[in-house]
Order: structure tokens, then sequence, then C-alpha cells
């Protein structure tokens, strides 16, 4: 009979957290973990579901897919401040080079689970 241990399955998401998750270094020196998807908690990944649309929606607004993007990594983020007070700073070019980044590292852990 196979047996699951809590703290095993807490230490594998904490090696998938570290291997997949996005580390992000803030403009204040923060280091930020932007975790897959598939890792959010529940409320966070309903931000992230009910915004990819928007995102990939062609006819949306760009300032709105921009206020999307910074949602989404801001929900995905372990230190939701650090990223918010950087994001603010990036012009809007680099903020989805972050946030295409993020993406891959979720495409890779998905592809792992």
């Amino acid at each position: 009979m196979a047996v699951l241990k809590y703290d095993d399955l807490i230490a594998d998401v904490e090696r998938e957290l570290e291997e997949n998750g996005l580390h992000f270094i803030a403009k204040d020196g923060t280091t930020v973990v932007l975790r897959p998807i598939l890792l959010l908690g529940k409320d966070e990944l309903k931000v992230v579901q009910t915004l990819l649309e928007k995102v990939g929606d062609d006819d949306a607004d760009t300032f709105a897919k921009i206020e999307a993007i910074d949602a989404m990594l801001i929900a995905a983020a372990d230190k939701k401040q650090a990223l918010k007070d950087s994001l603010g700073d990036l012009p809007p070019q680099i903020r989805t080079r972050v946030f295409d980044a993020w993406m891959k590292g979720s495409d890779a852990g998905e592809a792992s689970a």
C-alpha cells in the first residue's frame, strides 16, 4: 500500500517552486518568486484564469492588457508588494518580457506535472 506524507508533498512543492518558479530580483534587491500557475492558491488561480482571457483577446485595449499582466504577475508573486513596486517603474515592453518568462516557466511546470 502506497503512503503519501504531507511533509513529503510540501517538500515536492518547494522543490518544484525552486526549479520552475521565476526568480525576479526586485528594485529593492528582494528576490521575488513567481510561482507556476499550477502551484497557485485557489484565489490566485481564479485571478490568473480570468485575466488570461483578457491578455489573449486581440480586441482588448493595450492598457487593459498591461494591467491584466501586472495583476497576474502580482497574484503569482510570493512577495507581492516588492513586485508591484518594481513593475510600476518598468515600461510595458519589459513587463511583457517578465510575463513571457513566467508563462514559459509555468509551461515547464505543467509539462512535469
